[in-house]
């Protein structure tokens, strides 16, 4: 997590955004990290970053940051929408927290719920790699108007059927299980109920240099700038057709 005094981001930032970060004193990542809105505290903005991404073990508090934000388009939700499903895979839970908050401030129900992704690991491996849900994401950091869930299986009928919309945030494996759930409860996948992150490589910005195209029923767009949240529906067609 990087914590940004930032009194000319801070009203600037929408949740869904993020931000390109770099250590301008050093090529050492070369690359910008790709940080996502977590929370804003007055004039602070709280960015997520994995504690061994090499910018979070090098800088300290009181270095200065070369920023690019707010980019991407912000998850906004119809006035009809009450009902608020957040799926979240691992780490990547952290990512849909800004979304939950704003969703609260707007009165609206929100269900958070933390997928665990070890099952599809060998189960040796799955005993050493799996954490407890409280370990990936303590729920005592949330607001308590969030109901917080860590189901084995998010991806239940009961939950999407509840729901008016639903953001997810994790692997293509997610994104695909989501999918065949809503059809599942629903049929089909109606335009403008789900959408998921596209967490590509996105180094300028800008769409610029096309290093995270996506291949969507509307031809190619660019997740840093159409995106990074994509309607389920734009490959559910595509696929179809």
């Amino acid at each position: 997590m990087l914590t940004l005094d930032a009194p000319d981001l801070a009203p600037a930032m929408r949740p869904g955004q993020f931000a390109l970060v770099r250590d301008p004193t050093t090529f050492d990542p070369y690359l910008r990290r790709t940080t996502w809105l977590y929370r804003i505290d007055g004039t602070r903005v709280a960015l997520t970053l994995p504690a061994n991404d090499p910018l979070a073990q090098r800088v300290r508090a009181g270095d200065t940051l070369d920023v690019l934000a707010p980019l991407g388009r912000a998850v906004e939700f119809d006035a009809s929408a009450r009902h608020v499903l957040l799926v979240g895979e691992g780490a990547r839970v952290a990512t849909l927290i800004a979304i939950a908050e704003n969703a609260i401030r707007q009165q609206r129900e929100v269900v958070l719920v933390l997928r665990l992704h070890f099952a599809a690991l060998p189960s040796a491996v799955a005993q050493d790699s799996a954490q407890d849900a409280s370990e990936v994401f303590p729920a005592h950091l949330l607001a308590p108007e969030i109901e917080y869930r860590t189901d084995s299986d998010a991806l239940n009928t009961e939950l999407i059927a509840w729901a008016d919309t639903v953001v997810a945030s994790g692997s293509d494996e997610l994104r695909r299980g989501l999918a065949d759930a809503i059809r599942a409860a629903r049929y089909h996948i109606e335009p403008g109920f789900a959408r998921g992150l596209i967490d590509l490589l996105m180094p300028c910005g800008t769409g610029d240099c096309f290093a995270c195209a996506v291949e969507t029923r509307h031809g190619i767009q660019r997740a840093c700038v159409d995106g990074p949240w994509f309607d389920l529906a734009e490959f559910e067609q595509r696929r179809a057709g």
